[in-house]
């Protein structure tokens, strides 16, 4: 199944810097669309491939050439082993990758250097050997959508301020939606790889795999129907929210719907796995192979944010104390200047420690969802 150099017979890999094939012996290029593989069959709704089961986690990665990582790209254990050829299903196109490793893991350093609570040896992880390309199934979907939804605010009438109600409802037909295709993997991760850059797919081609993993959609026409209705509900209430008034307005209630128009098309999308463990836990970074996008947040020094936290604090009790002292003595008529540059450096701590607080809650919910119990489980299939 591995496509071969005509002029050497060295395996081809697909090069997302140059997008083309290149020989890992001779060196020689080849367009995908030039090379030729006997065993493929381009009129085939199935095209062959080798599966590779995690004898650890239980995730499954197919890879279309004879080479897989000596370690899981889901969980980091080396426990990997091939289980079976099999047929899957011929997607209708793709997104080559466009970035390459090398730029994927400069890009995961970049975001990260500067953060002095990530320990160096979890930034030391960040080498070419823990990074693995893999392509994810996606849907794309036109829909009609319809949304009824009863929503309530604070508003201020002269001088009082009084709870008011809103209803709303409406319909819209909302195109090129993308899903991504599982069940299990969570989709405030694959939403955040967004966006992908569909004028750059291609029609599938067995030979851009080359090199990479991949893997297929596990879900039923009613799973990808609520997917579908989910994510319109995700677009719309943000329109929909927008045209209430007042403060503190929330959703009380929402009916909606979706119907699917015209066949779905089935897309692969390139998505770089950085993963590593840390503390007997796995964690996976994901960067978005077309566009460079870095989705997670590598493990904090918990020792670090503790100290740094209570410093603030100390902090904060210092500069009160001086406004106390500074209320009770005058300093030499110096007083009210002493009061007012400690009302301002109260004011700003306090501020400071508030978006600490708020910053950590959303750094420890981003650190949950890189845990790659949670990732692997998108590509563990249902055997037979």
């Amino acid at each position: 199944m591995a496509v071969l150099c005509s002029n050497c017979s060295g395996r081809l890999i697909f090069n997302p810097a140059s997008q083309m094939l290149e020989c890992a012996i001779c060196g020689s290029s080849f367009y995908p669309e030039d090379v030729s593989d006997i065993n493929a069959n381009a009129q085939s709704k199935y095209y062959d491939t080798r599966v590779y089961t995690c004898g650890h986690c239980g995730a499954e990665v197919i890879t279309s050439d004879t080479e897989v990582s000596t370690f899981c790209v889901y969980c980091g254990n080396p426990a990997i082993n091939f289980s079976r050829i099999a047929k899957e299903y011929r997607p209708d196109g793709l997104i080559p990758f466009k970035i390459t490793k090398e730029t994927a893991l400069e890009n995961v350093k970049s975001k990260f250097k500067k953060n002095p609570f990530i320990p160096k040896e979890v930034k030391d992880k960040a080498v070419p050997e823990n990074i693995r390309g893999i392509y994810i199934p996606y849907w794309i979907v036109n829909a009609r959508f319809t949304e009824a939804d009863y929503l309530s605010g604070e508003v201020k009438e002269e001088r009082d301020t009084r709870l008011r109600y809103f209803q709303r409802a409406g319909s819209c037909v909302l195109k090129n939606v993308p899903i991504d295709g599982s069940n299990i993997l969570n989709d405030k991760i694959s939403m955040k790889l967004e966006p992908f850059l569909f004028e750059g797919a291609k029609e599938f081609d067995e030979d851009y795999l080359n090199g990479f993993y991949s893997n297929t959609s596990d879900l039923t026409y009613a799973d990808l129907r609520r997917s579908v209705a989910n994510r319109c509900h995700y677009l719309y209430s943000d329109a929909v929210f927008n045209t209430c008034i007042g403060k503190n307005r929330k959703f009380i209630d929402s009916i909606y719907w979706a119907d699917i128009q015209d066949d779905p098309l089935y897309m692969m999308l390139p998505v770089w796995f950085f993963t590593f463990r840390y503390k007997d836990e796995p964690h996976t970074i994901l960067i978005n192979g077309q566009t460079g996008k870095v989705v997670g947040t590598m493990p904090w020094e918990k020792k670090r944010i503790t100290t740094v936290f209570w410093s603030v604090f100390a902090g904060i009790f210092a500069i009160m104390s001086l406004f106390v002292l500074g209320i009770t003595f005058n300093f030499a008529g110096l007083g009210d200047f002493l009061n007012i540059l400690i009302i301002v450096l109260l004011a700003i701590a306090t501020a400071v420690f508030s978006t600490g607080i708020v910053g950590i809650k959303r750094i420890r919910k981003n650190i949950q969802r890189t845990r790659s119990e949670e990732i692997f489980k998108f590509v563990k299939k249902r055997q037979a």
